[in-house]
């Protein structure tokens, strides 16, 4: 051991009486497969037959006393058989001296807790809160020491605890980042709870009728996805409650068809966890206006922004039924296909949209368009373009307010009867 380890470590018993795992922690980052009372106990080990060889040359006594007073069972001993002296020992200035002997009750209260949430997981972490004037002279202390190779006093606790259960739990897996629950410890209320994390689960979801949203915003909308998933599917998770994020949304009046849209459903405090091979059953949707996709994963939480960032980046295909003001020409629909080919248009947000900034501008391609000839003033439109584009304004020129338009381009009024979207491609 080197002598400034030994320096530090008599310069901390000299003003603070530490436990075994109090001044191990002051040197966690030094040697190795050791906890910190171990750390601690061959600290103060070291520090007695350091102390015992110089006592020919120096009185080592107060700093033997320091050592007993810190609990150390050696020193205390040898004060009392060779000095006939008796030290009382004191509380550590950090713990108290209970804390780490707290751990056993703790570890059974967590177990109980386990049982009484009845919660299925795969994965686990353990949180502490640890009150914040022993966090204070634990920095007090490692801040005179001057110690480069200290750990926090809430680490070691956890991990420690985390230790213990998982001689318990030895089918679960310790998990520090994204855990399926995390328990969090109140070491001065001996308290526990068990806080459930959501439940990710990617697939994508198709809307077969008109007059549904993804969302419950308007009192007009007969139902929502998320209210469907609410409603038939939190009850096989034992979920309090289901979110929808998906990768943009269609009009009330527009169908989702195809594959789908891409979708992460977040499943709150679900209580049941099964593997993705039976999720794949249990989202399944009957007899309402949305499907969902069997195919599903299991993912994190970035997930969600990932989605939502790259919703503009997707390329999407649409079918417009679109009334016209006069019949076009064979050749005006071909017109028509040519000019909208990678063709970039620029729009400010449409006069129906209340949600957004007014006079938002934004630029989107249209990189294909077919024009099918239905009847001498009805069209289908097949659009594929950039996702975020307003297709009902790319038809109509909202007033000006996107172009260019179909109806500028044929050089009259176009309007848009029924819009679907077709695909959504994107992989995950």
């Amino acid at each position: 051991m080197e002598v400034n380890i030994i320096d530090k470590a008599l310069k901390a018993l000299r003003i603070y009486p530490l436990c075994d795992h109090c001044l191990g922690r002051i040197f966690a980052r030094l040697g190795y497969g050791m906890e910190n009372d171990e750390r601690g106990r061959s600290i103060k080990n070291v520090l007695l037959l350091y102390l015992h060889g110089r006592a020919k040359q120096e009185n080592t006594l107060p700093d033997i006393e320091k050592l007993a007073e810190s609990g150390h069972e050696p020193s205390i001993r040898y004060l009392e058989e060779i000095h006939g002296t008796k030290v009382d020992v004191k509380r550590c200035y950090i713990c108290g001296g209970d804390l780490f002997n707290k751990v056993d009750v703790i570890v059974k209260m967590i177990l109980d807790k386990i049982r009484e949430e009845d919660v299925e997981f795969r994965t686990y972490h353990v949180g502490t809160t640890i009150p914040r004037d022993i966090l204070m002279r634990e920095l007090e202390v490692v801040t005179n020491v001057g110690s480069e190779w200290a750990e926090s006093i809430k680490r070691e606790i956890n991990r420690v605890i985390g230790k213990k259960l998982r001689v318990y739990l030895r089918d679960k897996v310790f998990e520090r980042f994204s855990p399926d629950v995390e328990i969090v410890v109140d070491i001065v209320n001996n308290d526990v709870r068990i806080d459930i994390k959501p439940l990710y689960v990617y697939t994508r979801y198709r809307k077969i009728l008109r007059g549904v949203s993804q969302v419950q915003l308007r009192l007009n909308v007969i139902t929502s996805l998320q209210k469907v998933i609410n409603d038939n599917i939190c009850s096989r998770l034992r979920a309090r409650e289901a979110i929808v994020h998906a990768s943009g949304r269609e009009d009330t009046d527009v169908r989702m068809l195809g594959r789908g849209r891409p979708l992460v459903i977040a499943f709150i405090e679900p209580r049941r966890r099964p593997e993705e091979s039976s999720l794949r059953e249990i989202i399944d949707l009957q007899d309402e206006p949305f499907e969902l996709s069997s195919d599903v994963k299991i993912v994190n939480r970035r997930v969600i922004e990932r989605l939502k960032s790259e919703a503009s980046r997707h390329v999407k295909i649409y079918r417009a039924l679109v009334l016209l003001a006069r019949e076009i020409s064979d050749e005006e629909a071909r017109s028509l296909e040519e000019y909208f080919r990678n063709r970039q248009v620029i729009q400010y947000t449409p006069r129906r949209i209340r949600r957004k900034p007014p006079k938002k501008r934004r630029v989107r391609m249209v990189y294909e368009m077919r024009v099918i000839k239905i009847h001498d003033r009805l069209l289908e439109l097949i659009i594929k373009c950039q996702g975020g584009l307003y297709v009902k304004e790319l038809i109509t020129g909202d007033e000006g307010r996107t172009t260019p338009s179909v109806s500028d381009t044929l050089g009259q009024d176009a309007v848009p009867l029924l819009l679907d979207v077709l695909d959504v491609l994107d992989s995950y």
